[in-house]
């Protein structure tokens, strides 16, 4: 059956399959064919939900268009191994016999040549018109890393653009594992390629020559773009926290003219060789300001100058090593901005080049990496949710070629799930986040990368820490926003750091807060105006271990652990010292929540403030360390060690004082949190989280009580309330409820039978309700059309002095009740 031609008005715009060539066994014409019609068949149900397809083939890892002279019928190497090709450049190999270097992946899999992958491109495009009616482009893609194909070119012809030169010398962390310099130069040869027939003259530099590889090689195949992988164009360092700018012990290193000049210049010659054709990036496993704190990369630059046309997609990272809150605010401090209408998603559902296939190897069929990352949204200067506008997979092979329906069958529909679930609100955190600030200030001084550094990793660790941080609104249309788009703002709490705050940044902040604006600070509070917001004055500064006391309530341990009260602050990594006191402790309206103590000095850490004049507007700030050791080469910083406390934890604390009770139950202290993301959609809040370890539980109480999930049961009382969630939780709640006396409240799916009056599309029932207040969001629409009913016993209750806003309020509740539209 065709699919419907794209009409504009689908969910998506395209949907990206991705896949090695290991499938095609054959090259027969036919086989090929059969190949490339069972590879769109599988996943027609994601597709049909897109303007437009395309397939991004891994067919080698770049050589193929580095060594690319124009012959057709030439043979070239391809990805047909599993394990790591070119073993020498792996430390933790033990040479050619270690079981974990590259083997077949298969007896005698085919030659492939030019004309071959050009069939296979053709085929591609052909069928997905002729058999299913689907505009389909394909993509190249070229990666800078050893791992994926043996290639002479980049080891043993040319080595030289493994090498990144910088003030006068090479710099490097590791001596074997090592990538495509972007800003390296070749030396001279005198093989005959496409764009060099008489071979590379000395001196050229790697842009260049792969820009006019690729302006031969892309329309000779029939290719329509091309993707590069793994941090290429980004950085040298793209698999490591570390880099140019920090090596573990010293930040600042670099000279920010040189990096970043030499970072612009392979896309400066790269696109003026290669001007007609789409780049498209995977990006670093970080985000903006990691990359600018250790590489100084300007991401802006690339955003300004169209060099790219979407922001790089979340990392499939976080499949590797559970970072999760590495893996969502690295992706949305990139979609903060964006080069141009929208942004990717993308998920790792296959591995061909290695033995794991995440979906069953790695996730264990649990779709937390696909409901948590599709929680987020950005906001644009109109107040309006912005969503991924394409969905890319990662990859439909395996290691061993296969094409395994069942995996489409069990992705595909929490993918859609997700998708008809987008959030069309902001969350109640939304991060403000300085996306052009952090560039300016970066470019102003490499000084200003220590506190950008901090910044964002304390936010990854505050996620970690189970922060429900899935909305993301840029400085920049925050600024742009009216006093009527600010009203969008009205039920979000904004969070941000403190390091932008000065001038005319910071005057805008405080008219929000003082018009009734909410509004939580993480970081050093350094400015006369903030330190006046605050109630803040600056003491002698503070560093190394101290005692923190923490007045709020937190979570609970089921052992007999005690959470940690030390705190180890290095400075450099920190944002600096520690300086902050009160600076008018009698202050009514000033609620210290948090006290860092050193022999017998005492530092504020953590507070909240509220004046009556500001209109219900409301401040919190939480000073803010890292808890990760220095010194050590890693890719992922090494958290310190006991007895050392993650004093980002403090910031889901903090969400008390705004009414939002978010706290954790687990066996131990060292017990790892649940990630909590709560969106909202169609005007019900999507509690939507991964509990890695399932004897964790979650207490809730939000400001209209407590939320009553539907299909779900907790004890309600006046306290927040206890809910153990699935492993993966995607969950809707449209009731909150308040009541002091403690019963078992549940809420569930009715059937939404017809009255004699009307024929209703859905309803809920909540039981045990005991003289409670019941608020309840149903959607917008319906509550605007007046067609919501609510129903005790055979009574239809009077609802109209009860709608207010977005939800409707009862009060005195008891017994059971229906709710329908």
């Amino acid at each position: 059956m065709k699919q419907a031609q794209a009409t504009g008005s689908r969910a998506l715009q395209r949907v990206t399959l991705e896949m090695s060539l290991k499938p095609f066994m054959s090259m027969e014409q036919t086989a090929i064919e059969a190949v490339c019609e069972e590879a769109i068949k599988q996943w027609l149900p994601l597709i049909g939900l897109a303007d437009s397809c395309s397939m991004l083939l891994w067919v080698a890892d770049g050589s193929e268009i580095l060594t690319w002279d124009g012959d057709f019928n030439k043979e070239m190497e391809w990805g047909r191994y599993i394990g790591f090709a070119n073993e020498e450049k792996f430390s933790h190999l033990k040479g050619k016999d270690d079981p974990r270097a590259a083997k077949l992946y298969r007896e005698n899999p085919c030659r492939i040549t030019y004309v071959d992958l050009r069939f296979i491109i053709e085929a591609f495009k052909r069928i997905a018109d002729t058999k299913f009616g689907i505009r389909m482009e394909v993509g190249a893609t070229f990666d800078a890393g050893p791992e994926f194909a043996y290639s002479d070119f980049k080891y043993k012809l040319h080595p030289e653009v493994n090498i990144a030169e910088l003030g006068g010398s090479s710099i490097g962390l590791r001596a074997d594992y090592k990538v495509i310099c972007t800003w390296s130069k070749l030396h001279e040869d005198k093989v005959a390629y496409a764009a060099y027939p008489d071979g590379i003259p000395e001196g050229t530099p790697f842009g260049q020559f792969l820009g006019r590889q690729c302006a031969s090689f892309l329309p000779a195949l029939g290719f329509d773009y091309i993707w590069f992988s793994n941090g290429f164009g980004f950085s040298f360092f793209p698999w490591t926290f570390l880099g140019a700018n920090y090596d573990s012990t010293t930040l600042p290193l670099a000279n920010y003219e040189e990096l970043t000049s030499k970072a612009l210049s392979f896309w400066e010659q790269f696109k003026q060789e290669c001007p007609d054709y789409r780049t498209e990036v995977r990006g670093t496993n970080f985000g903006t300001g990691m990359d600018l704190a250790k590489d100084l990369f300007p991401l802006l630059e690339l955003y300004d100058r169209k060099y790219i046309e979407y922001p790089p997609p979340n990392s499939p990272w976080g499949a590797l090593n559970f970072d999760f809150g590495l893996e969502v605010t690295s992706y949305m401090s990139r979609i903060a901005v964006l080069p141009k209408e929208t942004y990717l998603f993308r998920f790792y559902a296959n591995d061909p080049w290695f033995w794991q296939n995440p979906w069953w190897d790695l996730y264990d069929r649990e779709p937390h990496d696909i409901y948590c990352p599709l929680a987020v949204a950005r906001m644009n200067s109109d107040g309006k949710l912005e969503n991924p506008g394409i969905i890319e997979i990662l990859t439909v092979d395996t290691e061993k070629g296969e094409l395994n329906e069942a995996c489409a069958q069990e992705v595909i529909p929490h993918l859609r799930k997700a998708i008809e679930d987008f959030p069309d609100q902001p969350g109640i955190l939304t991060w403000l986040y300085p996306f052009r600030e952090y560039h300016e200030a970066v470019a102003e001084t490499t000084e200003n990368t220590k506190a950008i550094f901090f910044n964002d990793w304390f936010v990854r660790n505050a996620v970690n820490q189970g922060l429900p941080l899935n909305t993301v609104l840029s400085t920049d249309d925050f600024t742009a926003m009216t006093d009527d788009k600010l009203r969008e703002l009205a039920a979000t709490i904004l969070f941000t750091p403190t390091s932008w705050l000065h001038e005319n940044n910071i005057e805008r902040l405080i008219a929000y807060i003082h018009h009734g604006g909410k509004v939580m600070l993480y970081g050093p509070a350094l400015t006369p105006e903030l330190l006046e917001l605050l109630n803040l004055k600056l003491a002698s500064g503070l560093a190394g271990e101290m005692e923190v006391t923490i007045t709020t309530s937190g979570d609970s341990c089921v052992s007999t652990d005690q959470p940690s009260t030390l705190m180890d602050h290095d400075a450099t990594i920190s944002g600096g010292f520690i300086q902050e006191v009160l600076a008018d402790p009698s202050d009514p309206h000033t609620q210290v929540r948090s006290v860092a103590k050193q022999d017998e000095q005492e530092r504020i850490f953590a507070l909240t403030r509220a004046l009556p004049a500001w209109n219900g507007g409301q401040v919190s700030w939480i000073r803010g360390s890292l808890p990760f050791q220095t010194g050590i080469v890693t890719d992922l910083p090494i958290r310190q060690e006991e007895p050392y406390m993650d004093a980002s934890v403090l910031a889901r604390y903090l969400l008390e004082d705004f009414g939002y009770s978010l706290r954790q139950t687990k066996q131990e202290e060292a017990t790892k949190p649940a990630l909590l993301f709560i969106a909202r959609h169609d005007n019900a809040f999507l509690f939507t989280g991964c509990r890695q370890d399932t004897s964790v539980s979650l207490q809730m109480r939000f400001p209209d009580g407590v939320p009553i999930i539907i299909g779900q049961t907790t004890r309600v009382g006046p306290e927040a309330a206890s809910y153990s969630l699935d492993r993966t939780f995607h969950d809707e709640c449209r009731v909150f409820v308040d009541q002091q006396e403690v019963g078992a409240v549940s809420c569930r799916e009715l059937s939404p039978d017809p009255t004699r009056k009307r024929s209703s599309v859905r309803a809920i029932g909540v039981t045990n309700l005991r003289d409670a207040a019941v608020t309840i969001y149903p959607p917008l629409e319906a509550l605007r059309a007046g067609i919501v009913e609510v129903k005790r016993g055979d009574t239809y209750l009077d609802l109209t002095d009860a709608a207010i806003s977005d939800s409707i309020r009862l009060t005195h509740i008891s017994g059971a009740i229906e709710i329908s539209w």
